[in-house]
């Protein structure tokens, strides 16, 4: 095991770690692939990403992290995210002369796991989405706004971390649609359904055009009297309104990106064309859009339910 110990890193030797993560495009990407670095350095000996020569990473190191790994029972795009994180920290120390070319090319040629599964997540029935905006109606303000909240996850298909930096600014109440900047620093432009636009302009008349969050967090003040403050929710604060929001709905095990799974299989139903499904997401590949069809899982079931045997 000794063999798979990475030096420390001499204290005026620059860091191609550091170069790597602030290359990434979203803070959320930041401290994801921080956080497999993190492990990475320990499975190679070191407490964190400060103390490792990275530039001494090797293609053997990369297997070790990658058998440990699958020893720990992780699953195979969890084992391929981290490979993807130390193939970028070779990158840079390559492109800053601390790397050699051969060792470098060596590591770039790994290959990650190949692996099928069946789709993750669901995609929710027109009954279900009516029962999850309904429960919002509970004459709060809190209530009002989760709605609105609601309405544009399933309505457009954002992400979680879109939704909590969408400012009022992106809104075309003409055109509604929203015009913002998304994952991978794309620009792109969504455009809310019909039966969908009245509980955000409810909650756009209560919070007013004031510039900043459309959707900031509210407080309880004295009195349980509710207010907001316009600043930005974190993303995992969508995590929790749509858990309570699933719970009160008696909808179990419902996510933020399960919302968007039912805008695309909503969107794919209509007929609407794949490559415009893709640029609606928002995804740099076809394939990742593919993968949030739940046409063919729901035409499976069917099919099963009407076979005949006794």
């Amino acid at each position: 095991m000794q063999r798979y110990i990475l030096p420390l890193r001499p204290e005026n030797k620059r860091n191609p770690a550091f170069s790597y993560l602030s290359s990434l495009p979203s803070s959320n990407s930041n401290v994801t692939m921080s956080n497999c670095l993190k492990t990475v350095a320990k499975l190679l000996g070191r407490k964190d990403i400060f103390e490792v020569d990275w530039s001494a990473l090797r293609r053997q190191h990369c297997l070790h992290v990658m058998d440990m790994l699958k020893l720990k029972g992780l699953a195979p795009a969890t084992v391929n995210l981290h490979l993807y994180g130390m193939k970028g920290v070779a990158r840079e120390a390559w492109s800053m002369d601390l790397m050699p070319q051969a060792a470098y090319l060596k590591i770039q040629a790994l290959k990650g796991l190949h692996y099928a599964r069946l789709p993750t997540g669901r995609s929710l029935t027109a009954h279900q989405c009516k029962k999850l905006l309904d429960v919002c109606d509970d004459g709060s303000l809190r209530g009002i706004r989760d709605r609105a909240i609601l309405a544009v996850m399933m309505g457009c298909g954002l992400r979680r971390a879109e939704v909590s930096s969408l400012d009022v600014s992106n809104w075309n109440e003409k055109d509604r649609a929203f015009t913002f900047i998304g994952k991978g620093n794309k620009q792109r432009r969504v455009y809310l359904p019909p039966d969908l636009i009245d509980p955000l302009t409810r909650w756009i008349n209560i919070r007013g055009l004031d510039e900043g969050a459309i959707f900031p967090a509210i407080y309880k003040g004295n009195g349980e009297h509710e207010f907001f403050k316009i600043r930005n929710m974190l993303p995992s604060s969508i995590n929790r309104i749509v858990s309570r929001r699933a719970k009160q709905a008696k909808i179990p095990k419902l996510t933020p990106h399960d919302l968007r799974r039912t805008f695309a299989t909503k969107m794919l139903n209509a007929g609407i064309d794949l490559f415009v499904l893709q640029q609606s997401m928002g995804h740099a590949s076809l394939a990742t859009t593919v993968r949030y069809d739940r046409r063919g899982e729901h035409a499976k079931e069917k099919a099963a339910k009407a076979l005949k045997f006794l």
